[in-house]
């Protein structure tokens, strides 16, 4: 048994006995959004850099003041031939840990799930075990760092067959700046996958109302190692729209 599967038997443990007892203090934020262009944060594009939609679930549950169970689930319109064989419709990107807080400072193992509605012989589906640490320095400023290992046996890129680990740095202010009283949040990161890519991004974040923003991101691709610096229908740099509704 991989130490995945162990990970989810006992958080599936943990919410057999105490989580579903409880259903109502379970926390769910979600939202749409619109992308004017197709591209991650860590740079991956999809079949032809087209628009398109993404839906954001996520979902929390206290054990108390310091300790959380938080899953992030991400589904996007993937519909891309590039990949593999078979085209995939859907892709979903969904993780699960336990989050703890200790002072200003979050804690968050989790195990994390990329699979597709079709898995060409390329294998694009992918499984991970990472951690996420956030040091707060205010409410509104704080950075994080997030590594994780692919646990599968990777896809085959440029025939060969690679496992991913990937690092992600970001800093986070939020109301950066106000325009006409409205919030501006802004991040920048460096995600980077080893022999893929280096992506370095900035994102400002506007609130027009409580439950619609608009997003404006610009992502600096570039291939990375052997198999990424190759790959020039990847290596680009976008600048990309998002139109989002909370709910």
């Amino acid at each position: 048994m991989t130490q995945l599967k162990k990970i989810f038997i006992l958080i599936s443990l943990f919410f057999s006995t105490s989580v579903l007892a409880d259903f109502s203090n379970v926390k769910v934020e979600g939202q749409v959004r619109y992308f004017s262009t197709l591209v991650d944060d860590l740079g991956t594009r999809y079949d032809d850099t087209r628009p398109g939609p993404a839906l954001d679930l996520h979902f929390t549950y206290p054990v108390n003041e310091n300790l959380f169970v938080k899953s992030f689930n991400n589904f996007i319109n993937y519909n891309d031939t590039t990949s593999g064989d078979e085209t995939a419709n859907i892709r979903c990107n969904q993780r699960l840990g336990l989050m703890y807080k200790l002072g200003g400072t979050v804690f968050y193992p989790y195990g994390k799930i990329l699979h597709h509605d079709e898995n060409p012989k390329k294998q694009i589906d992918s499984s991970h075990l990472g951690l996420v640490i956030q040091q707060y320095f205010s409410k509104d400023f704080f950075i994080s760092g997030d590594y994780r290992e692919e646990l599968s046996n990777g896809a085959v890129l440029a025939g060969v067959r690679h496992s991913q680990r990937v690092f992600d740095l970001r800093l986070n202010k939020k109301n950066f700046l106000r325009i006409k009283d409205k919030p501006i949040h802004l991040k920048i990161g460096y995600a980077e996958g080893v022999n893929l890519r280096g992506t370095k991004s900035i994102k400002f974040e506007s609130e027009i109302t409580n439950k619609i923003g608009l997003n404006l991101k610009y992502v600096d691709n570039m291939g990375k190692g052997p198999i990424g610096s190759t790959n020039q229908n990847q290596n680009r740099d976008y600048l990309v729209s998002e139109i989002a509704y909370k709910f």
